[in-house]
Order: C-alpha cells, then sequence, then structure tokens
C-alpha cells in the first residue's frame, strides 16, 4: 500500500478573487471618502453640512442653526480620520502581513474601519447635539 499524497487545500479562484477585489475596495473607499470630504472644505461646502440638511434627526434641529465652525470642524475630522483608516489599512497589508486573500486579514481590516467609523459618527452627533445654536444675538450681529 502506497501512502496516498496529501492534496493541498487551495481555495477556488472565484474565492480568491472576490477576497481581492474585497480588500482592495475596502482600502480605496476610505481614501476616496476622505479625499471628497477634503474637497468639499477647499469648495467650503462642508459635507457635514449636507447630511444634516439630509438627515435632521441626526442633530435634533434644522440644519440652518448650525455654527458653520462646527460643520467645517466636523467634515475635517472625517477627513482625517477616513485618510488615516485606509493608511492603517494599507500598512498593515504591506507590513502586518494582513494578505488581501485571507479572510482572517480582510475581517481584521474591516474591523479596524468599522471602529473607526464607528467613533467618527460617534463624535460626529454628540458634537452636533452639544453645539449650541446660534442666540438671538447672534443672528441679529450676522447680517
Amino acid at each position: 500500500m502506497h501512502p496516498t499524497p496529501a492534496t493541498r487545500q487551495r481555495p477556488r479562484v472565484t474565492t480568491v478573487a472576490g477576497l481581492a477585489a474585497a480588500a482592495l475596495v475596502s482600502a480605496v473607499i476610505p481614501a476616496a471618502a476622505g479625499l471628497a470630504f477634503l474637497i468639499s472644505l477647499a469648495a467650503r461646502r462642508p459635507l457635514v453640512a449636507v447630511a444634516a440638511r439630509r438627515w435632521p434627526w441626526l442633530i435634533g434641529r434644522p440644519a440652518a442653526r448650525l455654527p458653520r465652525r462646527a460643520l467645517t470642524g466636523l467634515t475635517a475630522a472625517w477627513a482625517i480620520g477616513l485618510l488615516a483608516v485606509a493608511a492603517v489599512q494599507g500598512a498593515g497589508a504591506i507590513t502586518g502581513g494582513l494578505a488581501f486573500t485571507s479572510p482572517a486579514s480582510f475581517a481584521a481590516r474591516a474591523l479596524i474601519a468599522l471602529a473607526a467609523e464607528a467613533s467618527l459618527a460617534a463624535v460626529t452627533i454628540v458634537w452636533l447635539h452639544r453645539t449650541p445654536a446660534p442666540g438671538p444675538q447672534a443672528r441679529s450681529a450676522n447680517p
């Protein structure tokens, strides 16, 4: 009796291709979104203001009453946070051994991104709820 050689369990090509595509997208999307936030700052139309107008329940009051400084600061925080997530994911893929085709590595990168984005969302909601609305004196001082 000859021993049967152990077959190497290789993942299917479609599985590897799907994981590689998902890893690429998960690394590129935060960078693209961070750049969009930066571009909105350069265009003087902060994306957080757009979100506040679209979903007023996030802030608990009309978006028109939000201070521009708060909207600009939050947009900058989101830009920096999303670019940091992209940098961490890229660095992890290059130096940390977070391979594109490993489901565990993909899950680790996804959890890193999810934690950072959940933190940004929580900070945004808390900041918008705590930012005082401009009073009658502030509104009358601005023409």
